[in-house]
């Protein structure tokens, strides 16, 4: 039983699209980059948790959708080797305002590249999960796990391409 005086406090819902409207301007996971020239102008981007484009878009945000899709890596050395774990995270419940953390699932992407491609695709397209995003997530994954490849020392960079530019390195 509560005393008269308690009083409980609950976090204030609203939809996603006051929330993007909120946080599209000013929030602490944006990053803009001047473009060098006139016409290529700015590009914003943002390295929220849940955006698979690193792009500042009501779409691909992890903030302010219900329903978002984030890959994690986490780096592991012990005793000279090194221990890169993937995995996928769905936001699960809508309402966790004071602990954001516990609004995700956490599924460890361990498995080989194929079956964990379908894993991504049973989890989003399967089960009408923000379909639009499944590739973005397998794009996503493509790239992290070639990154766990060159870290472990299976596989080389890779080749990034040079710019027109007449110095060459």
């Amino acid at each position: 039983p509560r005393k008269s005086s308690e009083t409980v406090t609950t976090m204030a819902t609203c939809p996603d699209s006051l929330t993007w409207m909120l946080v599209k301007k000013q929030n602490c996971f944006l990053q803009k980059r001047n473009g060098n020239t006139k016409r290529s102008g700015t590009v914003v981007l943002s390295s929220e948790p849940g955006n698979l484009k690193n792009l500042n878009s009501y779409k691909y945000s992890g903030l302010c959708n219900s329903k978002a899709i984030k890959m994690a890596v986490e780096e592991e050395e012990t005793e000279g080797k090194t221990k890169v774990t993937v995995s996928m995270g769905l936001k699960i419940k809508k309402n966790c305002g004071k602990k954001p953390s516990k609004s995700w699932s956490t599924i460890p992407l361990n498995k080989d590249f194929r079956r964990t491609a379908k894993c991504i695709k049973s989890q989003t397209v399967a089960q009408a999960y923000r379909t639009d995003l499944t590739d973005a997530a397998l794009a996503r994954w493509a790239a992290l796990h070639r990154f766990a490849k060159v870290k472990k020392g299976l596989a080389k960079p890779a080749v990034t391409k040079k710019g027109r530019g007449g110095k060459d390195e």
